[in-house]
């Protein structure tokens, strides 16, 4: 296979960039009344720290991105298994290993010796975009059967989902099932076992929800979060609230006032109601126009690359990222239950960062190298 390199894609760099860029704005106005709050000892905390921090962040991951840009798509292919099997373990030892570490009855981090606290399921979701794109592009080159690539794609789904129920962390094991099902549709995969296998995750999905009190809560609390204001639908409620203050041209930066003490997590979990409150509809545009943006340029880098791993991964990436933006948005807008989910490229998060702009580098991978034969 005959590849060459070319400028990488530039409205998608732009885009990741400027996304980036708002992100340290905004977690500075969502964070600052959290973290100038006193401490036990009544001393003023110091309203920077998430700032910098934050921005500590997005360096990183601009080089990172920019570093897996270099990468050819078929070192990435190469290396795409292994990396998989390395995250499996690492999601695993946050619950069965000494540096696991438990926030709410929930291990889904680890503290190594020598690193900073990282969230393993973030970098396991971009290995396994990579792992499953190189396992159905194994099938197109005629290397595996169809049915075969299928079952595979099943089983390594099924792995990291079961890993990430035993943290436990739905909300994460959902966005893998739903990364895994529209990867399988752009296969084309038989929507006769497709459509059922989607119908049955989600009921099973659903039960799982029921067995467990606070999960069905939050289910209930979407439905009434009026009547259910003084538990599970408190924060259904404030989200809303914040939202609907920003009108159509908002409030004003830094202006929120929801953000001070009724917003969930306004610096991650919460980011688009921030942005929402205080930039208005025109704000909550932009961020819509962006992820949008970022998808198209997905699929057109895709449709250009000439090679059926470059296509799955493209596209992967472009279906991993709208996802979880989307998911996000409807947690915030009351759509669907809370989940945890950070805004990509633009809530704070040093793993989430870190691992969107891994992705992001990928896809600008294959937009610097592409099959010869397909430009000639």
């Amino acid at each position: 296979m005959a590849w060459y390199r070319r400028p990488m894609d530039a409205p998608y760099f732009l885009t990741v960039w400027a996304c980036l860029v708002g992100g340290i704005v905004f977690v500075f106005s969502a964070s600052y009344p959290l973290a100038g709050r006193p401490d036990a000892s009544g001393l003023a905390g110091n309203p920077y720290t998430y700032l910098l921090q934050h921005s500590q962040h997005v360096v990183l991951g601009l080089a990172a991105m920019l570093l897996v840009s270099y990468l050819r798509p078929q070192t990435i292919r190469l290396w795409s298994a292994p990396a998989f099997v390395v995250m499996l373990g690492l999601v695993a030892m946050t619950f069965v290993s000494p540096w696991g570490v438990w926030v709410k009855g929930a291990a889904r981090w680890l503290d190594l010796p020598g690193l900073p606290a990282f969230q393993p399921s973030e970098l396991a979701k971009v290995a396994f975009v990579a792992f499953v794109a190189s396992t159905l592009a194994s099938k197109d080159e005629r290397r595996e059967s169809s049915q075969r690539a299928y079952l595979q794609v099943l089983a390594a789904t099924g792995a990291v989902v079961v890993l990430l129920l035993m943290q436990p962390d739905q909300g994460m094991a959902t966005i893998f099932i739903l990364i895994s099902l529209s990867m399988l549709f752009l296969a084309g995969a038989s929507m006769a076992w497709l459509a059922p296998l989607a119908m049955g995750l989600a009921g099973g999905g659903l039960l799982l929800a029921y067995m467990v009190p606070y999960r069905w809560d939050r289910i209930t609390a979407v439905l009434n979060p009026e009547g259910s204001i003084h538990g599970a639908g408190y924060h259904n409620m404030n989200m809303l609230i914040s939202l609907s203050r920003g009108g159509f041209c908002g409030m004003g930066l830094g202006m929120s006032p929801d953000k001070w003490h009724w917003l969930p997590a306004p610096h991650t979990d919460s980011m688009f109601c921030v942005i929402g409150g205080e930039l208005g509809f025109i704000g909550a545009a932009m961020v819509l126009l962006a992820i949008g943006l970022l998808t198209y340029r997905a699929a057109r880098i895709a449709m250009a690359s000439g090679n059926a791993f470059a296509w799955y991964l493209t596209l992967g990436v472009g279906a991993a990222i709208a996802l979880q933006g989307l998911i996000h948005i409807a947690v915030t807008t009351s759509c669907i239950p809370c989940t945890g989910l950070t805004l990509p490229f633009i809530s704070a998060g040093g793993t989430s960062i870190l691992s969107v702009s891994i992705a992001a580098g990928m896809v600008l991978s294959v937009s610097r190298y592409c099959n010869k034969a397909s430009t000639e």
